[in-house]
This record gives C-alpha cells, sequence and structure tokens, in this order.
C-alpha cells in the first residue's frame, strides 16, 4: 500500500505494468487521501501513472501529468461528476471534468501549492 487507501497497483500504467522511476507523486496521494477523508468514501482510480507510449496511444498531451506520475482520473460511485470536480478544486493544482466520460483529472502540477489554478472541461 502507497497510503491508508491506495495501493500501488491502482496506479500502474494499464499497458505495461510500471511506475514511474520516481514513483507516484507524495502531494498526489496526499491529497487522494484528504479527498477521500472528506467525501467518505473509496475513490476509483481509472487512469494513474502512463507510459509515453500508453500516453501516446490514448491521445494524452505530451507533456502530460499521467507521465509524471502526478495525475489520476478518478470517480466515485454514486457521486456526481461535477460535484466531485467541484470538491477536488479545493485540493488539487489542476482539475479537469469530464462529465461525458463520467470522471475527475486531478494532478498536483505545483506540489499542492496552488489548489483550482488549473481547471478546464474535457
Amino acid at each position: 500500500m502507497l497510503t491508508e487507501h491506495f495501493a500501488e497497483n491502482e496506479f500502474a500504467c494499464r499497458c505495461c505494468g510500471t511506475l514511474p522511476t520516481t514513483g507516484i507523486s507524495m502531494a498526489l496521494l496526499l491529497g487522494l487521501e484528504r479527498l477521500r477523508l472528506r467525501i467518505g468514501r473509496p475513490i476509483n482510480i481509472s487512469s494513474g501513472y502512463r507510459c509515453p507510449d500508453h500516453n501516446r496511444a490514448v491521445g494524452g498531451v505530451w507533456n502530460s501529468q499521467h507521465v509524471k506520475g502526478t495525475a489520476a482520473d478518478i470517480y466515485v460511485d454514486g457521486m456526481d461528476v461535477r460535484e466531485l470536480a467541484n470538491i477536488c478544486k479545493q485540493i488539487f493544482d489542476g482539475v479537469g471534468t469530464y462529465v461525458d466520460s463520467g470522471f475527475v483529472h486531478v494532478d498536483m502540477r505545483e506540489g499542492g501549492a496552488v489548489p483550482g489554478y488549473f481547471t478546464w472541461e474535457g
């Protein structure tokens, strides 16, 4: 386990099973733990780390936070995506709301220094 509620395999690249050489960002993990405590429900990770090949295959941007181990795409069973995104904006530096796809992208590109600074809808 990386933290109380999150395991290494939840963040491993879906195509090759690897993690970044520097590991998953501790700021990201702590942010996810804060979110978990705040909403009181399990958080599902649909995409964590992506190796460069996998990132290209899914159409990720060249400087994706996923490749750096500082991002995760998440959802919470039974929770509205916009509601989840609004809470995430208080914790994470980057928050992308993907209503049609049913997930929220969260990242700690600034190490958690500027919550809600980078937001977008996909």
